[in-house]
């Protein structure tokens, strides 16, 4: 349910396209010395996103570094790291331990239970330095497994469930800029889930799994309605980013929340439902 927070690449910069390199290529890093090697292949571009935003936000101090990696051993790989790399790199592990226990649930693949379980204990001390938004991670993750348990007709529900946990883990900090930081997490996490569902809505049918749109497509809902709302919510979500005071890396943000957000959309394209 992950992996939409992605940058327009090119329409970016060779300097932006540095920078963004750099800011993914240091949450890898931070994952690694904070939860182990091993969790660093569980990387997604949602938290480089976090990190951007985060980052501009507060403006912590920065440490670039050029060096090696286990992907690319041949290779220098230039990248930067702040508190907010290594605040994204614990949600980034907790996000991915529990995203593979839900393929596991769903569709029983050895592979996700097996990588849940390496998850494991570095979920457990991400979860212990970040207590409010595990908490948040576990309310919300029970309520969508009642909701997936009684199949819930209506897409509201999850999307809002998912989009209240969004909202908590973009709050790094309890200060002024909380209340626009959730606002712009819960939509989100909202356009995620459902944007998750419309993709998934073919596969799940075919495998007899729940899908939060099933029952509204059967209603008559058409792909162009989903795109719609799909498009007020990420509408909200620019709202609330318009709104604070950023400007360190915006461009890279703008890139991703007005264009890489749609990058996989044109794949439903003459598809029906």
């Amino acid at each position: 349910m992950f992996g939409f927070m992605i940058a327009d690449i090119p329409a970016l910069s060779e300097e932006q396209r540095k920078r963004y390199r750099g800011c993914y290529c240091g949450v890898c890093r931070a994952i690694g010395r904070r939860c182990g090697q091993v969790c660093r292949c569980c990387l997604t571009y949602d938290m480089a996103f976090l990190t951007l935003l985060l980052n501009s936000l507060y403006e912590p101090e920065e440490t670039a570094e050029a060096r090696p990696c286990l992907i690319h051993p041949l290779r220098r790989r230039e990248s930067w790291q702040s508190e907010a790399s290594a605040y994204a790199a614990d949600l980034n592990v907790l996000l991915a331990r529990l995203d593979c226990l839900d393929d596991w649930e769903d569709e029983r693949r050895p592979l996700k239970w097996a990588a849940a379980k390496a998850l494991e204990k570095p979920a457990a001390a991400a979860a212990e330095r970040n207590p409010r938004q595990w908490a948040a991670i576990r309310e919300n993750l029970a309520a969508l497994g009642e909701i997936e348990r009684r199949r819930e007709p209506s897409p509201d529900p999850g999307a809002n469930a998912f989009g209240a946990m969004m909202a908590e883990l973009f709050v790094w900090r309890e200060d002024r800029w909380a209340p626009l930081l959730r606002a712009l997490g819960l939509n989100l996490g909202r356009f995620i889930y459902l944007l998750d569902a419309l993709m998934d809505r073919r596969k799940d049918r075919r495998k007899g799994l729940y899908n939060p749109l099933s029952a509204m497509m059967a209603e008559g809902a058409t792909e162009e309605d989903l795109r719609a709302i799909l498009l007020d919510l990420m509408a909200a979500c620019a709202e609330a980013w318009e709104r604070l005071p950023l400007l360190r890396d915006a461009d890279i943000q703008r890139s991703i929340l007005y264009a890489g957000v749609w990058k996989r959309l044109p794949v439903l394209e003459g598809t029906k439902h």
